[in-house]
């Protein structure tokens, strides 16, 4: 008898878990999906698309927004339906035809999937970077900062297996392209942000030390 008691807790746990996992994932399929070009899906109610414009809701949200279709490459309704919307036009910058915009956003989707723990690095580096430099003073502090962060903008992705480079598609160079772009894209953010930060804690902690 004992024993039972003991487990009841354990089992309502595993059930209020089950519970709690079948509703994300009730949410997860009543939810409409942007597939966005160098930017990550977005889920959202979507409405409809004309030849220039995507129309939609953020989820949950009342009203309703609007996105250029040239940076849309398709939509996954939360019935399945999957529409490309991606239309080769080489005055908006989509130089790529459909099929190799699928490689495009498959390099993409690999960054997405699998690079954030390369560019959390640049951001840790970065925030000791700003911290570190926040000793230069007013006028020298922000440009340190400021330089890695370009630094690491322009540095080349690293195209290793276990940052989700697929190395069998290395010949593609929309693959490589729609990699590299979203590899960046992650590096510089957070390179940017960790050095902000860490110049802006520095230089207060700097402040407060000189202070005493």
């Amino acid at each position: 008898m004992r024993t039972q008691i003991k487990q009841c807790p354990l089992l309502f746990f595993l059930l209020l878990q089950l519970g709690f996992n079948l509703f994300l994932h009730a949410q997860d399929v009543s939810c409409d999906t942007l597939y966005l070009i160098n930017r990550e899906p977005r889920c959202v109610e979507f409405l409809r698309s004309d030849s220039e414009y995507v129309y939609f809701k953020n989820q949950g949200g009342k009203w309703e927004k609007v996105m250029e279709i040239q940076s849309v490459y398709a939509v996954k309704t939360s019935s399945g339906e999957f529409m490309v919307l991606y239309v080769q036009d080489t005055l908006e910058g989509n130089w790529y035809t459909r099929e190799e915009m699928v490689s495009y956003m498959r390099g993409q989707n690999d960054a997405i999937s699998h690079y954030k723990g390369k560019s959390n690095r640049a951001g840790i580096l970065g925030f000791a970077v700003g911290f570190a430099g926040s000793a230069a003073g007013i006028y020298y502090a922000p440009a340190i900062a400021a330089g890695y962060a370009v630094v690491r903008a322009y540095t080349k992705p690293s195209k290793k297996a276990k940052w989700g480079f697929n190395s069998s598609l290395e010949a593609d160079a929309a693959y490589v392209e729609g990699f590299g772009t979203m590899a960046k894209r992650y590096t510089s953010r957070r390179s940017g942000l960790g050095a902000a930060t860490g110049f802006v804690i520095g230089t207060v902690t700097l402040s407060l030390i000189l202070s005493q």
